[in-house]
């Protein structure tokens, strides 16, 4: 887990890896640094479980077409 203080940009960031994923609880996680940085949006970025190169392929592809 890596967490990255972005307060001067309003959030902090949370990193979890697939096998961090299922021992975080992501909610009482939340409400500690919530009490921390009270004016802070908590924002999680998960690992997928997909190929990363196609998965980001896909997406610029789809970003692209619309």
């Amino acid at each position: 887990m890596e967490i990255y203080n972005k307060q001067n940009k309003g959030y902090i960031e949370v990193w979890l890896t697939n096998s961090e994923q299922p021992t975080v609880d992501r909610n009482e996680l939340t409400e500690i640094l919530r009490q921390k940085f009270p004016k802070c949006k908590i924002v999680f970025f998960l690992s997928g479980s997909g190929n990363l190169f196609q998965c980001a392929e896909n997406l610029l592809i789809k970003n692209m077409n619309t």
